[in-house]
């Protein structure tokens, strides 16, 4: 048998084809493009790493290992902070030059991101909004419609209460504010009783898990509105629909105002306001 050429370093990362993604349409060239595709390119990495880890997480769930869900939900939340580090990166480009090639972005936005949506999902902020928007992209609507129909972080954190006898309501169609109850309830209890200190563990980390992901949004409007003031975003004129009623578009700081305070667990929030 032939012996294997050993692997490079190079090789082994693909760098040839990795260094050479940054590709510049500004022309002239603008030198401050090169770190805004480099970021955004990182961005999406990280989303594939956070994905990779969460819906081996859920699958943990589903098979009651919480330890192992537990350990990849935490490893999630330092690669939140490198988001969040990130931002400042990008607020080093100042406004002047970013406007000297932001135009030729159009129509593309950050709002397209088929991975950050699946986070999203993935966390159970599911809009069917933000799946219809994809209906243009076979490859990317079917995946969308994958995580869609997927079990989120907190199905898999029901299974974990239903496995220790609580009642979370699921069978119960048709009135969500009695199953929302009956998941506070439930994780008072695993908050409070001694005997559920690996669940509340887990909770724990679900909670630090959003925490940093709503520090993000929050930063991320800031570094937006920094560098671009109120303008629409740059994706505005090819995602603007009408779904149903409802006239959907990216209109820069003033929709990411809009998506703060959405937290993917309320009722491990709601939980907390109960401790006595």
């Amino acid at each position: 048998m032939a012996k294997r050429r050993p692997l490079s370093y190079g090789e082994y990362l693909g760098l040839g084809e990795l260094l050479d993604l940054q590709r510049l349409v500004s022309k002239p060239r603008q030198h401050d493009e090169v770190l805004f595709l480099i970021a955004h390119q990182a961005y999406e990495l990280w989303f594939k790493l956070m994905l990779n880890e969460l819906e081996t997480a859920i699958s943990h769930m589903l098979a009651d290992n919480l330890s192992e869900a537990t350990r990849l939900i935490r490893r999630v939340v330092p690669v939140q902070r490198v988001l969040i580090d990130q931002l400042e990166v990008l607020e080093t480009i100042k406004p002047t030059d970013f406007l000297k090639f932001r135009s030729i972005l159009h129509p593309a936005s950050g709002f397209q991101s088929l991975q950050f949506r699946e986070l999203e999902f993935i966390s159970g902020q599911k809009d069917e909004r933000y799946l219809k928007l994809h209906v243009g992209n076979e490859s990317d609507y079917e995946q969308l419609l994958k995580r869609w129909e997927a079990p989120t972080l907190w199905d898999g954190f029901r299974t974990v209460l239903e496995e220790r006898g609580f009642d979370v309501g699921r069978k119960a169609k048709g009135n969500e504010e009695a199953n929302f109850e009956l998941e506070v309830e439930a994780s008072l209890k695993i908050f409070t009783e001694g005997k559920y200190l690996h669940v509340a563990e887990l909770a724990e980390v679900m909670l630090e898990y959003d925490k940093w992901f709503q520090l993000w949004r929050s930063h991320h409007i800031m570094m937006v509105e920094r560098v671009i003031g109120g303008r629409a975003g740059t994706g505005q004129k090819i995602v603007k629909k009408t779904i149903g009623s409802a006239s959907f578009h990216s209109s820069g700081v003033e929709y990411l105002q809009t998506t703060m305070g959405k937290r993917f667990f309320p009722a491990l929030w709601a939980a907390r306001t109960r401790i006595s």
